[in-house]
């Protein structure tokens, strides 16, 4: 024992060096069998197929032959596309489809080319009439020389049609197809035609809670809320009065909420909420901060194509005007309103006998998503290059070049 404690330090270096002179020799050997593979000994080995080779021009390839003998009955299914069909099943080529103007759903065109009604509504929102005649796809929308001539406006301009040289909100053509004078601002169609509908049903209201500040105070009195109430926002407290949708609401609660981060990280959502109650009712609206306030009813949203910014938002029983002193003013009211189907159905207030649903040409006043006018027939908005001849717009009948 005295003889290790005295060389354990020498032993363990020879132990050392043992193992290594055994690690150099079996390197060496390893190097040694690397040198002797042979390709063959890389090969994998394989086995027979387990199917019989035939040559490609053996008869079991022979698939006319093969179709003779075989006791399945092959049907010619004649052609894709029947000439005699007006809708038929194929992904390939596709028949023309349009959009049925009262249920809003797509259907054969051919329902319409031969005065029929669509298959899924009967066309009930018009009383059951059959659709008329559409015009050929692609047909020019152009006006006759001899009104171009009158107006004075300019042959050469592909968009002439589509101008609306009176500013009534309706284009030349659609003008010229309803029989109204191109010129005169207080002949037009009735204006409830340049609508067209949004949205019905549970509508975003034009408010909403911007800030929520409770000035570090645990008062809630104290606190401040920030609402924009249409372009305008202002601050409010609790007892403030605000009117939406031509309501008066007054703030009667605050509570001030956080929704936890997911996974606990981070400091979480603020959903702080305000709650109106309407002046002389019952009804409340709930504000969360930063979230879209909905109608407690449903409501029509409707867009005037001369003035799209100002939006009509109504309920069913509300009134409206449509025009100016120029264009005149025009009195509607909602009668009702399909949710499911986006259609407005309108009134004339000022009439106590007869049918108040229909204009003055006799047309029921039912508003769609498409609207009255045609696409084709829609204003556009003359294009105006600085400098050039004519650099002023359309002109009015009677009115020089300039002087507008």
């Amino acid at each position: 024992m005295d003889f290790i404690k005295r060389h354990y330090e020498k032993l363990i270096l020879l132990l050392l060096l043992v193992i290594f002179i055994g690690s150099m020799f079996h390197v060496l050997n390893i190097v040694k069998e690397t040198g002797e593979v042979e390709e063959g000994h890389l090969q994998i080995p394989t086995r027979d197929p387990d199917y019989q080779m035939h040559a490609p021009d053996n008869v079991i390839f022979n698939i006319p032959e093969l179709l003779k003998s075989n006791s399945v009955s092959w049907v010619d299914p004649g052609p894709r596309k029947p000439a005699d069909a007006d809708h038929y099943s194929d992904l390939v080529d596709v028949f023309r489809i349009v959009r049925c103007p009262f249920c809003n759903k797509l259907i054969p065109r051919s329902y319409m080319e031969k005065k029929q009604v669509c298959p899924f509504c009967g066309n009930r929102d018009n009383g059951g009439a059959a659709f008329v005649v559409p015009p050929p796809p692609g047909e020019p929308v152009v006006l006759p020389p001899e009104i171009i001539e009158k107006y004075k406006l300019d042959p050469n301009d592909p968009d002439v049609a589509n101008y609306d040289i009176d500013k009534d909100g309706f284009s030349n053509i659609y003008e010229y197809r309803m029989k109204t004078d191109l010129g005169d601002v207080r002949s037009h169609p009735p204006l409830w035609h340049r609508l067209r509908v949004i949205d019905v049903g549970k509508v975003e209201l034009p408010v909403r809670l911007q800030v929520f500040n409770t000035v570090d105070s645990k008062d809630p009195k104290q606190w401040e809320f920030q609402i924009k109430n249409g372009k305008f926002s202002d601050l409010y407290m609790i007892g403030s009065e605000i009117e939406i949708e031509h309501k008066y609401y007054r703030i009667v609660k605050a509570e001030r909420k956080v929704v936890p981060a997911p996974n606990g990280k981070g400091a979480g959502k603020d959903a702080s909420v305000v709650y109106l109650q309407g002046v002389g009712e019952k009804r409340q609206i709930v504000m969360t901060l930063g979230v879209p306030v909905k109608s407690l009813e449903d409501k029509a949203i409707l867009e005037d194509s001369a003035n799209p910014e100002a939006r009509i938002t109504a309920s069913v029983g509300d009134s409206f005007s449509l025009g100016n002193r120029l264009t005149g003013v025009e009195n509607y009211r909602i009668k009702k309103f399909d949710a499911k189907e986006k259609t407005v159905l309108l009134e004339n207030p000022a009439v106590q006998k007869g049918d108040a649903t229909k204009d003055v040409n006799g047309t029921e006043m039912r508003v769609t998503t498409f609207g009255q006018v045609p696409f084709l027939m829609k204003v556009k908005i003359p294009r105006v290059v600085e400098g050039e001849p004519g650099s002023e717009g359309p002109n009015l009948p009677g009115v020089p070049p300039g002087s507008r």
